[in-house]
């Protein structure tokens, strides 16, 4: 039984380092950081470019989350918003994990 427990938390722990928080719902100024590189970070929903980032880079969350069909990818994404340079960015959150040195 130890050990089913002990793989639970390991398997946890990756998850949560690998970064993805689709399917969740984060409160409000939660620390979100980036995961990957050359991370698209938009001004909408599948919106516009606006800048780009890599993994390190955190930022509050501003409470919005959506979903969208991205037609560069043909696929649908769920996308979080944070406060990003004095505006709200969004990027997709299979690219965002959560973190803690916001």
């Amino acid at each position: 039984m130890k050990t089913a427990h002990y793989l639970a938390i390991v398997v946890a722990i990756a998850t949560v380092s690998q970064g993805d928080i689709r399917g969740s719902n984060p409160p409000w100024w939660t620390c979100l950081c980036l995961h990957g590189s050359g991370i698209n970070i938009r001004s909408s929903p599948c919106g516009p470019i606006i800048g780009t980032g890599s993994s390190g880079s955190c930022f509050r969350h501003a409470s919005g989350k959506q979903t969208c069909f991205l037609t560069d990818d043909f696929r649908s994404h769920e996308y979080f918003s944070f406060h990003y340079g004095g505006r709200i960015g969004w990027t997709a959150g299979h690219l965002l994990k959560y973190g803690d040195n916001c």
